[in-house]
Parts: C-alpha cells; sequence; structure tokens
C-alpha cells in the first residue's frame, strides 16, 4: 500500500471524499464523536462531508436534539449521536471524573453536594421548578 493509497483510504473512510452523508447527524453517528469545542468548526467539519450542506442546517439539528454537544471523552465539548450518549457516559465517566477530583476537591464539591444538585435538576427538568 502506498502513502497515496493511504492517504485516499482515509479521506474516503472520513467521508471527504466519495458518497456524501444527507444529514448532519449521520455524520456524528459514523465518526461516533465530533470533538466540538470550536463550534464554528465543528459544524464546518460536519458541514463538508454533508450533500450540499450549510450552516445552520447543522445548527437546526442540534438545536432540534439530532445531535448533541457535550463532555463526553474528556472535559472538551464533543458532538454525538442521542442514541451514544447513555452507553459513551458510562464509558467514559470514571475516567473524566478521576480528572477532576482534584477541581472538586478544591471547591469542596462531594458526593452530597452532587446529589443535592441531581435532585434539584430532576425536579427542574419534571416541571416541579417551584
Amino acid at each position: 500500500m502506498t502513502h497515496l493509497d493511504i492517504a485516499r483510504r482515509r479521506l474516503t473512510t472520513q467521508r471527504l471524499i466519495g458518497a456524501p452523508f444527507r444529514k448532519a447527524e449521520d455524520v456524528v453517528q459514523w465518526l461516533g464523536a465530533v470533538q466540538a469545542q470550536d463550534y464554528a468548526g465543528a459544524r464546518w467539519g460536519i458541514g463538508q462531508r454533508v450533500k450540499d450542506c450549510v450552516a445552520t442546517d447543522v445548527d437546526r439539528a442540534y438545536a432540534v436534539g439530532k445531535i448533541l454537544r457535550t463532555h463526553i471523552l474528556r472535559p472538551t465539548w464533543h458532538f454525538v449521536a442521542p442514541e451514544d450518549i447513555r452507553w459513551m457516559l458510562q464509558l467514559t465517566a470514571p475516567r473524566v471524573q478521576q480528572m477532576n477530583s482534584y477541581q472538586y476537591a478544591s471547591l469542596a464539591l462531594d458526593e452530597a453536594v452532587f446529589r443535592s444538585s441531581q435532585e434539584a435538576f430532576i425536579k427542574a427538568l419534571q416541571g416541579a421548578n417551584t
């Protein structure tokens, strides 16, 4: 395999050449996670893999929840597919929590604080935000 063969295979696998995707969410699902610390750059990275895509197409997919932007693989932003977020969080959370442990300790964030904040979020999201 030549360097040109390797380059062509990488471009094809990354879907930068060849058949484009039809929708932004198809790109995110194909790639698994798209690093999205720089929103505009991530939007461009998705858009260049979708046929006739404009920036607002990616924005719309994000706005309606067809792609999610979260801290999934490390404490930076990533786009992920909604159907993948739970297993990815289960897989990556222990390492992210370990990496954040010093910061948690310095801010006195312990299990009681996390439990209390989780309960507040659950209440707010269930509509009982009185």
